[in-house]
């Protein structure tokens, strides 16, 4: 067992190391990368991953909009994460992915990423202070940045707001 796996679940001996009870709630999130970028959604919100799909264009549709697929019956619209974070676009490889991902609004709705890494965990004081830090109002889709928990690296992973997304994938 880890050192951090033993601080959060033995409380007696917290208050002889110097540190507050109480519990530490851990959120899992899922890291993908874009343009070299770490973006992490939550990972209650990823309903699966996608190798590759034919994904069929909406003519006239928000630049967000990369088209539409089937999935097992039901039509599923499909975001460009690189459109939305305002990246050049990249042709679909052997890397990218498509992740399923249920929005705010109930909606299901497909995102293409570069590729799609680990999934990791977070305690909810680091997510709620990346909250309070990513309050740009031209970031919407953006919840916040915290840095990446992996061996030393200087790396920042930025948080994606599903509600932000939400939004465009109504447009």
């Amino acid at each position: 067992m880890s050192q951090t796996q033993y601080m959060i679940s033995d409380t007696e001996n917290l208050d002889e190391m110097g540190m507050e009870q109480g519990p530490v709630v851990i959120t899992r999130w899922v890291t993908f990368t874009v343009a070299d970028e770490i973006y992490a959604l939550n990972v209650l919100d990823v309903q699966e991953v996608l190798r590759a799909a034919e994904i069929t264009p909406i003519p006239g549709a928000h630049e967000t909009i990369r088209g539409i697929i089937n999935l097992r019956g039901n039509v599923v619209t499909i975001l460009d994460a690189r459109t939305i974070f305002s990246l050049p676009e990249k042709p679909f490889d052997e890397n990218s992915r498509i992740m399923v991902v249920e929005l705010r609004s109930g909606e299901v709705a497909g995102i293409v990423v570069d590729s799609v890494a680990e999934v990791i965990a977070l305690d909810e004081e680091t997510v709620n202070a990346a909250r309070r830090a990513g309050s740009d109002e031209s970031a919407g889709h953006i919840l916040g940045v915290v840095p990446q928990v992996d061996k030393g690296s200087d790396k920042l992973i930025i948080l994606v707001d599903l509600k932000g997304l939400s939004d465009l994938a109504e447009k």
